[in-house]
């Protein structure tokens, strides 16, 4: 029986784009699982996860317009229906398929971040919420040996979003997966993220 790391979902009310997000997600991330939640409320969906052996639950909510605006965590490692304290809102997201990749998983993955302290805070929750270790101040190209897939945080200089993340391949410097611009990120015990 295969073995996941992380459940992929979207909130009950999505819509095309939103499902495909999450499609791409999961295709995107090593050892991912794309669930449709259908009826499944949180404690259910918690419930299944655990049954997996899941950590994280990853779910895509849609925002203005339809287009995906919200990514939040559900922890299974507590005792009830818990978030990780991570809340993604989203500025804009390119599609691998509109970038003309199509997604296939990774073996290994890590999070890179620059060394700048709050690229490497925003780097540390990501890698926390996707259950991903995280390396920092390293050029992509030199993670090639240790894995094959970077979820690379990069600072975005732009009044609408701070964060741009980049499913990249570190042999070739490809995407391989979806792109997403990241406008702000609140952490439940420190506040709204900002640069």
């Amino acid at each position: 029986m295969r073995s996941y790391r992380l459940i992929v979902t979207t909130a009950r009310r999505s819509n095309p784009r939103v499902r495909s997000l999450a499609k791409e997600l999961a295709l995107s991330l090593p050892r991912a699982l794309r669930v449709n939640r259908g009826r499944m409320s949180y404690p259910q969906l918690v419930e299944y996860a655990r049954a997996l052996g899941v950590m994280r639950v990853v779910i895509v909510c849609r925002g203005l317009k339809g287009n995906p605006g919200r990514m939040v965590f559900l922890d299974t490692t507590s005792s009830s229906v818990s978030f990780y304290p991570l809340i993604l809102r989203l500025k804009g997201v390119k599609l691998a398929r509109e970038m003309g990749v199509k997604p296939t998983p990774p073996r290994n993955m890590v999070v890179a971040a620059p060394l700048t302290p709050d690229s490497i805070e925003f780097g540390q929750e990501i890698a926390g919420a996707l259950n991903l270790d995280f390396v920092e101040g390293i050029e992509v190209e030199d993670l090639a040996s240790m894995c094959d897939g970077v979820l690379v945080v990069e600072p975005v200089e732009s009044r609408k979003a701070i964060y741009a993340l980049k499913f990249v391949d570190p042999k070739g410097l490809r995407p391989r997966g979806p792109r997403l611009l990241i406008a702000s990120y609140y952490l439940r015990r420190l506040g709204y993220g900002e640069v």
